[in-house]
């Protein structure tokens, strides 16, 4: 559960969001970062990660690799607090936040061996421009895992089960937040946009779209 791509959160919004994701979704930031690394076989360079929120999966690909990571996020709050993870987690040199959109990001060209992405692309307003974007930070050879999921079956299980108790409509929301990134729309999009190397990952793990930059 990553940061929504909207820069007006509340503040109250912004404690609840911090609160499920230090605590329910915990689990799912370092088995999802080690599926990154497996999947990617990118273990080293340099790696970003949009729609970071607090840091949650910037700081646990950092663990499980060797990449120095910049988290950007478009909420100032949620890069100060991720500002305050890095340093308790010793990671000032390897995680770097950075205030930033998605439809403008702020790298040159050809920055990147590695983007990931948690969640946020659910709630961004323009896909085609989005993914534009993150194709044109990307390094020749780079690659991107970008979706949405829960690492397992049994955490996804677990996780549901846990935010029903605490919002009942919450699975509901999750299925319609799928269906706006639905196989079809992340394709025709990728067609749109003229990127054709790309492999979509769609199972237990959740779905994620694993392009590479030609």
């Amino acid at each position: 559960m990553e940061q929504k791509d909207n820069p007006n959160m509340g503040k109250k919004d912004s404690k609840r969001f911090l609160t499920i994701a230090d605590t329910i979704f915990s689990p799912i930031y370092p088995v999802i970062a080690e599926q990154i690394v497996t999947n990617t076989g990118i273990h080293s360079g340099t790696a970003l990660d949009v729609g970071s929120g607090p840091g949650h999966l910037a700081t646990a690909l950092a663990l499980a690799s060797e990449c120095t990571v910049h988290a950007l996020d478009c909420s100032p709050d949620m890069i100060k607090i991720c500002r305050t993870r890095v340093s308790e987690k010793g990671l000032n040199k390897r995680v770097i936040p950075a205030l930033g959109d998605v439809r403008e990001i702020p790298y040159d060209d050809n920055t990147f061996d590695l983007i990931v992405s948690r969640g946020s692309w659910f709630f961004w307003e323009d896909l085609s421009k989005s993914l534009s974007e993150i194709y044109r930070v990307m390094k020749p050879g780079g690659k991107t895992y970008i979706g949405g999921g829960f690492g397992t079956a049994a955490l996804k299980e677990q996780i549901v089960a846990a935010m029903k108790e605490r919002e009942s409509d919450f699975e509901a929301g999750m299925k319609e937040r799928m269906t706006s990134r639905s196989p079809y729309i992340i394709t025709s999009t990728l067609e749109n946009i003229g990127v054709h190397n790309y492999n979509l990952i769609n199972d237990d793990s959740g779905i994620w779209l694993m392009m590479v930059r030609e």
